[in-house]
């Protein structure tokens, strides 16, 4: 097996490095201040952020990348809390279960969303450069192709 070279592997743990960091600094400040999981909000933001008022529950598990099994029991949380439904949908045959934003879920997600956004700017958007965003914006561009 071959390593990276160690200009490459330090960028890459210093991006692990980074992103653990805005996870723990969102983690925290949105259970204190708004009494929600990260993964939830990222569920909440997803449904009242997207093109349709619903996911199916396999692109909603594809936007949000987690894994199925995760998924139903971040969303059994929200049901219970009132903040998601799940519905028939009638698009098609009925089987088909779609995930929609309830009322209180939006109201839950706009507001938590100033303490989310509150974070990302102090720790990551405004420390950025155009420059640095271009970049950013190539690089990940590359992985994802990749």
């Amino acid at each position: 097996m071959t390593l990276p070279d160690p200009d490459r592997l330090g960028v890459w743990r210093a991006f692990r490095t980074a992103h653990a960091a805005l996870d723990k600094m969102l983690t925290h400040a949105l259970d204190e201040q708004d009494g929600l999981q990260l993964p939830w909000y990222e569920i909440l933001d997803a449904l009242a952020t997207g093109e349709e008022a619903s996911f199916r529950f396999t692109d909603l598990a594809e936007r949000v990348m987690v894994n199925p099994s995760s998924l139903s029991r971040q969303l059994d949380k929200l049901e219970e809390r009132k903040l998601i439904a799940r519905e028939k949908s009638v698009l098609d045959d009925g089987r088909a279960i779609l995930v929609v934003l309830t009322p209180k879920g939006h109201e839950v997600w706009r507001e938590a969303s100033f303490t989310y956004y509150r974070i990302v700017r102090h720790a990551f958007t405004n420390t950025l450069t155009e420059t640095d965003v271009v970049a950013l914006n190539r690089v990940f561009a590359k992985v994802l192709e990749g």
